[in-house]
């Protein structure tokens, strides 16, 4: 948490605040700006950095009161402290001797203005000034501005103070008073756009700093998206500048109205968000599903090596127990699940319930312990699976946690989310004889769950190695990663951007798929085997690769993931109410958008269009069901094709959710407001199967359909965010930007690693987890090898 040093009261509404945050100060420029989160239940907030200073490690901020987070933030009080600061974020102003400079800030624009001001003085420019308020109260930093001008003209639009009128005509008195080479131009949408159009005459270059809608900040949401130059930008990643004549002012005008109304309503319940306590996160112990087991049976105590020894007494006590016939002719279990109708009124409560002990040991006694197992070379983290399946046989539950915990840092997550069909059951013998293949995801759920509910054995803290190493990101693959190095006896730091531990795992799965609280019982595991987090941290910006090779890190692992949402880049896609499934799953899982006393502003649509056919869209279209949408699914492709979980999309048809197959979106329209209204979608039909062994979507020429929608959810994948493989010197790229590697999870700077996402461009959670456990086993042998 980050304390207020200081505060200072400019006018009604407008304050500066002082604010601890020593590794944002060391590293900002001018031009920056952080993400703050007053409290635990408030929305993600930009600002810009006015100031910094070093020796004190502060920041400044000013701040507007305006709406519900910066009245919040208004409140507080030297000496509280605001929850998360991340940052700096955005690409700093670009700084050269220009000539003849005029600066230009309206209001609380004067702030974002002055660091620009230091900047382009230091640098040898002539800076001509221009402060505005609407009256002599809202002119901020004057004395400041004045120290590092020229000249300085200040404007009242009521003329109360320094000369009467907008900011417009202090630009143009120093148009016709002398040269100017460029303007720089910061406050209000409406003042910019103005501001640009007066400049515009006289082809004079100017530049605006845009604070739009943001969420994470990093890119990974694209709620910040505007078009610039004809083109789709990220104010976040490829702003907050830009050469004002290639705003569409229209279009961000109409976006950043995009939550008014939710806004508006909130504001009408200030109170009650601020007396309401934190919400996030659970007790484990009061979610976690008994299913009516009793107590553990109790066991000798055994080494990993024995509980994986096939040739055990006990192993080959179990073979002879049963003729393979008779394994055979077992049923494969069926999970307990909670009906379609209660499901869809309950958001958070998981789906699939869970077996019980019984219906474990049942579908254990299918496994035929196959002296060369199949199943164990299509798991990514290749987990000895008939030797946690055989344990659970025999009822040592415990021992069969251990089992999986030896090579999967995640089991209870893995057991919910990974694509088994695709992987450890479809190599199951079972399937050679026309048999449904032995639940091995069942199982390692049930394993892990219920060795969380009976208190985890594990085998204490590694005795330390002396050499420390740094984890980028907290989703599966630096997860995977940072368990694998601690059992190493490594001092494991992961550091992440986002202001909860658990990437993905957090805010792209619902709830009903994978609880938080089985999230957080993993990391606590981690905790207990040495590993550190560090939250709102974002490698390349707070603190880089090179510094922290300073402070002693001997490796590195980017788990950073595939951030950056894809768009279609078809007409009418920025209007209001067309967002990415991560900006949508955002807000809702992470943020509890949906829970009316948190702050995270939401618009739920009523007809809503998931444009998609993974897991993301699953995830998308069954959450909007459960805030009371009417739900389509459009894919290009037909159902055969899609790349989602077999269970998931049965899951979507029996919630009610429309599946609109062999259909591709190719415009949509928005009402006078800019929000989208209707969507024309061309009807298309199956070709040849492409790289990917799927056959190929062809459109049907002249045959669209158009249907009515208040919301879309743009779900067709991600591509890697550029944030952390740019800010590293000298590290080779891929295609898409993603981080080349060898097969050992090394990059061409031979400390760093990779894995997850930002290799893949794309993957599943144990793919992720695979490369992490890769880089560990590789990154320690090269680690070793040069002691």
């Amino acid at each position: 948490m980050n304390k207020i040093i200081q505060k200072q009261q400019f006018s009604e509404k407008v304050f500066k605040f002082e604010i601890e945050a020593p590794l944002i100060a060391k590293s900002r420029k001018a031009g920056n700006f952080v993400i703050i989160r007053v409290d635990k239940n408030s929305e993600r907030m930009p600002l810009t950095i006015a100031d910094a200073d070093t020796h004190r490690g502060t920041i400044t901020l000013v701040v507007q009161e305006v709406g519900l987070s910066s009245r919040k933030l208004c409140r507080l009080s030297e000496g509280d402290y605001v929850e998360d600061v991340v940052g700096p974020l955005g690409s700093p102003t670009h700084i050269q001797n220009f000539g003849t400079v005029v600066c230009a800030g309206g209001g609380v624009g004067t702030a974002p203005l002055l660091p620009i001001i230091k900047a382009l003085k230091k640098a040898g420019n002539r800076i001509l000034s221009v402060i505005a308020g609407r009256n002599k109260d809202l002119i901020i930093l004057e004395d400041e501005v004045r120290e590092y001008s020229d000249e300085v003209i200040v404007m009242t639009d009521d003329g109360s103070y320094g000369e009467k009128g907008v900011v417009t005509i202090g630009i143009e008195k120093f148009i016709n008073q002398e040269h100017i080479d460029k303007v720089v131009a910061i406050g209000p949408p409406i003042m910019m756009k103005f501001c640009c159009l007066l400049t515009g005459k006289y082809n004079i270059p100017t530049d605006v700093s845009l604070n739009t809608i943001m969420v994470d900040g990093t890119g990974m949401c694209g709620a910040c998206r505007l078009t610039i130059g004809g083109k789709t930008k990220f104010v976040c990643i490829d702003g907050p500048e830009f050469d004002g004549a290639l705003v569409d002012w229209d279009e961000m005008f109409k976006r950043m109205g995009t939550f008014k109304a939710a806004e508006r309503e909130e504001m009408e319940h200030f109170e009650e968000h601020l007396c309401r306590p934190a919400t996030h996160g659970c007790n484990c112990a009061d979610k976690a599903q008994t299913n009516g087991d009793g107590a553990p049976a109790v066991f000798p105590a055994e080494t990993l090596e024995q509980l994986k020894d096939r040739e055990a007494e006990w192993r080959k006590e179990l073979r002879k127990s049963m003729k393979p016939k008779e394994r055979m002719a077992i049923e494969r279990v069926e999970m307990p699940e909670l009906s379609p109708e209660y499901r869809i009124a309950h958001r958070k409560e998981e789906v699939n319930q869970g077996i019980t002990l019984e219906m474990a040991q049942r579908e254990a006694h299918r496994c035929l312990d196959c002296a060369k197992p199949s199943c164990t070379e299509g798991c990514p983290v290749s987990i000895d699976i008939p030797s946690f399946i055989k344990n659970i046989e025999r009822g040592n539950i415990q021992g069969a946690a251990r089992v999986l915990k030896n090579t999967s840092s995640l089991p209870a997550v893995c057991g919910r989310v990974c694509p088994q069909e695709k992987q450890c059951e479809s190599r199951c013998i079972h399937l050679k004889m026309n048999e449904p293949a032995v639940a091995i995801g069942y199982l390692e759920r049930f394993a892990a769950d219920y060795a969380q509910r009976c208190g985890e054995q594990n085998d204490g803290r590694p005795e330390s190695n002396g050499m420390k190493v740094a984890v980028v990101g907290s989703g599966p693959s630096g997860l995977s990663f940072a368990g694998d190095m601690a059992k190493r006896g490594y001092e494991v730091h992961v550091f992440e951007a986002l202001h909860e531990i658990g990437g993905v795992l957090k805010y792209g799965i619902p709830e009903f798929r994978l609880p938080n609280h089985i999230v957080d019982v993993e990391i606590e595991n981690l905790r207990k085997l040495g590993v550190e987090f560090t939250t709102d941290c974002i490698i390349g910006k707070t603190i880089t690769i090179e510094q922290l090779k300073e402070e002693g890190f001997k490796g590195f692992f980017v788990g950073s993931g595939a951030g950056l949402p894809n768009f279609m880049n078809i007409p009418g896609e920025n209007a209001i109410n067309i967002m990415s499934s991560n900006e949508y799953l955002t807000r809702v899982n992470l943020m509890d958008a949906a829970d009316p006393k948190t702050d995270t502003p939401m618009n739920f649509g009523k007809k809503v269009l998931v444009i998609g056919g993974g897991n993301t869209a699953m995830d998308s279209c069954r959450t909007a069901k459960r805030l009371g949408a009417d739900v389509t699914i459009v894919y290009r492709r037909s159902e055969a094709e899609m790349p989602a979980r077999l269970e998931e999309v049965r899951h979507a048809k029996e919630e009610g959710i429309n599946f609109l197959n062999l259909h591709n979106p190719i415009e949509y329209i928005a009402d006078k407001n800019g929000a989208v209204c209707k969507a024309v979608l061309q009807v298309m039909e199956l070709g040849e199967p492409d790289a990917s062994g799927r056959r190929s979507p062809k459109p049907i020429e002249g045959k669209t359909l158009t249907v009515e929608t208040d919301q879309v959810i743009v779900a067709v994948g991600v591509s890697p965010n550029p944030l952390v493989p740019k800010s590293i010197e000298g590290l080779e790229l891929g295609r898409k930007d993603t981080i080349a590697v060898d097969d050992c999870m090394q990059s061409s700077r031979k400390e760093i690693f990779a894995g997850g996402d930002i290799v893949r461009g794309g993957a599943t959670v144990i793919l992720a987890m695979g490369d992490g456990r890769r880089a560990a086993e590789n990154m320690d042998k090269a680690l070793k090898g040069s002691k």
